[in-house]
């Protein structure tokens, strides 16, 4: 009876857990969003440290929920040719001002002449920023302060990075396990999937990782991708930079807190937002005016954000590659193979502001006539 019981349990969680994490994701959203619009605004040092540290335990909540969701769904890579140093350069410029809080400096060495690489950047971008929040995690709970090296180049046909830190290392013995699940590392911070999820990404686009440590002496991690033999990258020479100021927006979230706080960073970037809280009402507002973007909720009640993109391919078909999703429901079977159908961006939140405004500028670019 008792072992029936706990199965039921296991059960109703393995049910629920989709629901659960769209729920904290749609939450941590409305808190970084609303913390990253007052940052600007604090003027008193000590109360901007504070929030600046609401801010950070917020992003660990996040990375905590997303490593569980990446180990547990295994996404299919969406791959593109990129230059890695240009990812690369994005992860550190996410991390810079968290790292020079720390005191931790970053030496950069990346080759100007390494080849494009055929991968998913969001995947192999989480692979990196793991590695680097690694770094930072040892080297902050051993000394306080140190040193991340980050080096590219082309070896043996293949493009190498090298991310190495001056913290402690690795003991000998953990050295063999340090890519096992919940391997306990020194940092006793986030879910310890961090260097699984990292290893089983860069294996998965065809590549090779390996670490070198010693006690007392720092760690390394080696890791290998193939070249894109004869490949462009996409959009190669038409990057712009966007003056977004009169812009018109739609922002559809039955999350008011939320709704809120998409439609007032949008506002403070200078475009005019129209918002909605189902996509009924959005409809209606699409009828009577012209958007240059759409940010639209993928999970909501009435209709939901894959039923109105199918009202807009067949009322509106020019606004249907300017629609922007955003979602907290990333366990979904549905929302997942809806976004693997089409070609539009989806943020999953919690996202930093700063994403968001990357993203409409790319489509309201690539949209452009």
């Amino acid at each position: 009876m008792a072992e029936n019981n706990v199965e039921k349990k296991i059960s109703v969680l393995e049910n629920f857990l989709p629901e659960l994490v769209h729920r904290l994701n749609n939450h941590l959203g409305s808190i970084l969003g609303y913390g990253q619009l007052l940052l600007p605004k604090m003027t008193d040092s000590e109360s901007k440290k504070y929030l600046e540290r609401i801010i950070e335990e917020a992003h660990r909540s996040s990375h905590v929920i997303k490593d569980l969701v990446d180990f547990i769904r295994k996404r299919k890579p969406q791959k593109e040719v990129i230059d890695l140093n240009e990812l690369i350069e994005s992860v550190l410029k996410m991390k810079i001002r968290e790292l020079d809080a720390r005191r931790i400096e970053v030496v950069k060495e990346l080759s100007p002449s390494i080849p494009l690489t055929l991968v998913d950047p969001k995947q192999i971008q989480v692979a990196l920023a793991n590695l680097i929040n690694n770094a930072e995690e040892t080297i902050t709970e051993f000394h306080g302060f140190g040193e991340i090296r980050v080096k590219t180049c082309e070896m043996e046909g293949q493009i190498e990075i090298v991310i190495s830190d001056d913290g402690p290392g690795i003991p000998a013995e953990n050295i063999s396990k340090i890519f096992d699940p919940f391997c306990m590392t020194i940092k006793g911070r986030g879910t310890g999937l961090e260097l699984t999820i990292s290893h089983d990404t860069v294996i998965e686009h065809g590549g090779t990782m390996i670490v070198e440590s010693e006690w007392g002496k720092g760690t390394t991690f080696i890791i290998t991708l193939p070249i894109a033999e004869g490949e462009k990258k996409k959009g190669e020479g038409k990057r712009t930079e966007m003056n977004l100021r009169g812009l018109k927006g739609l922002v559809i979230d039955d999350e008011r807190t939320f709704l809120d706080v998409v439609s007032k960073y949008s506002e403070l970037m200078g475009c005019k937002i129209t918002t909605a809280l189902d996509a009924k009402t959005a409809l209606a507002s699409i009828e009577s005016e012209d958007f240059d973007f759409v940010i639209c909720d993928i999970r909501m009640p009435k209709m939901s954000g894959i039923e109105f993109y199918g009202i807009i391919k067949e009322k509106k078909p020019s606004l249907k590659d300017r629609i922007i999703f955003s979602t907290g429901d990333v366990l979904s079977d549905t929302t997942r193979e809806f976004m693997e159908s089409i070609d539009n961006p989806c943020i999953e939140k919690p996202f930093d502001m700063s994403a968001l405004k990357e993203v409409i500028i790319k489509i309201v670019g690539n949209n452009r006539n």
